[in-house]
């Protein structure tokens, strides 16, 4: 039974969760991506699963007003990705005794969903996991909270939300946050990332700014200390930045544009020079996209802890590609998982598809980076919050 086209199978999950007689599995591919397995014994033919695919039923939601914000408290905006505005709403879902779902490691540095129920279970949760999460096991969960009249916000990809919204509807308490995805890497090269060059790592931040916001770096803790290098010449991030590793589906994704069906959208706000030249610290600016009225009540509620500003959303995405358009399909990505499956190393694979930039191209981007910082120092500041 196919329930929809392979090609755009985002591996949400959705379809082994609605399946009234557990006959769909979540099977990884030969390239390491899940992928439903339907079990023709046991399948009724109700076709629910068909029904409920994200990809063949897109709710969208329509942006209303964006912004750029950043968190008022500074170890905050340091440990996150761009300005750490999801740590601020997920507090306000906590604070009010609700759950949070969202992307973590487990205890093999797989990305798996899972809820937090306090600030240090949301501590794992924060932060950009550049590899596909599992998020089929935790519909059961969502839906028992949902059940109790408990708030659930559930953060993830714009596929990952759009299944959650199919599969419970625009159920009051359900709060769905995404953000504009470049596309997920395939956990079968994470994992040998991992096993080959970090044994025993117990924590990675794929984005750390050690080096700034714009050259974030890959930070690996081991027992043996820590690795951190820059994007420009980590070979996990060179892969994931040019595009080699990532689900068939990244390629051709549902949700650009006007497909996104969360209540806020996130982004790293790499167009703020050009908005607000004087908010460009190089310590992380958020993108938020408020999309109707729930994205509205909860992004209001965690005001006072954001500094934050209107930011027109046509001039605000125009440095940011992936919210309209899918990453581009590499020539060579075959031959990568070709190369991949028949068990070459990520060393190996590393020096023939993630080459590190060229020093000239990184001094060039360092001093417009610098530029930018200098600009902002002599910059009139934004006026009144909004």
């Amino acid at each position: 039974m196919i329930i929809c086209e392979e090609k755009l199978c985002c591996g949400c999950g959705a379809c082994r969760h609605v399946c009234p007689v557990n006959a769909v599995e979540m099977v990884a591919d030969a390239e390491g991506f899940l992928r439903p397995f339907v079990d023709e014994a046991k399948c009724i033919g109700c076709k629910r699963c068909e029904r409920e695919c994200p990809v063949n039923k897109i709710n969208a939601s329509e942006p209303e007003k964006s912004y750029a914000a950043f968190s008022k408290d500074a170890d905050v905006r340091n440990s996150s990705s761009s300005g750490g505005v999801f740590y601020h709403l997920a507090k306000v879902i906590l604070d009010e005794g609700g759950v949070v779902f969202g992307a973590a490691f487990d205890k093999d540095m797989r990305v798996c969903h899972r809820a937090a129920e306090n600030e240090n279970e949301l501590r794992s949760l924060m932060g950009s996991k550049y590899v596909q999460s599992d998020a089929s096991e935790v519909y059961d969960a969502v839906g028992t909270y949902l059940s109790e009249g408990r708030k659930v916000l559930f953060s993830g990809t714009p596929c990952q939300c759009a299944a959650i919204k199919n599969v419970f509807g625009d159920r009051e308490g359900l709060y769905l946050v995404d953000f504009i995805c470049h596309g997920v890497p395939t956990p079968l090269i994470w994992k040998k990332f991992i096993e080959e060059e970090h044994s025993g790592a117990t924590d990675a931040s794929f984005r750390n700014k050690k080096r700034g916001w714009e050259e974030f770096s890959m930070k690996v803790d081991t027992p043996d200390g820590e690795y951190n290098v820059s994007r420009y010449k980590d070979p996990y991030l060179r892969m994931f930045l040019m595009n080699v590793a990532l689900r068939p589906s990244c390629y051709s994704c549902s949700w650009k544009g006007e497909g996104y069906t969360s209540d806020i959208t996130f982004a790293d706000f790499w167009g703020i020079s050009k908005v607000y030249p004087a908010l460009h610290d190089d310590k992380g600016i958020s993108l938020v996209i408020e999309r109707g009225e729930k994205g509205k009540l909860l992004l209001e509620r965690a005001r006072d802890r954001l500094c934050i500003y209107s930011a027109p959303l046509e001039k605000s995405v125009r440095s940011n590609g992936a919210y309209a358009a899918s990453s581009k399909l590499p020539a060579r990505r075959g031959e990568f998982f070709e190369r991949l499956i028949g068990g070459e190393s990520f060393v190996s694979l590393s020096k023939s598809f993630a080459l590190p930039m060229k020093q000239k191209d990184i001094f060039k981007i360092r001093m417009i980076t610098l530029v930018k910082r200098i600009l902002a120092m002599f910059s009139k500041k934004p006026g009144k919050e909004n």
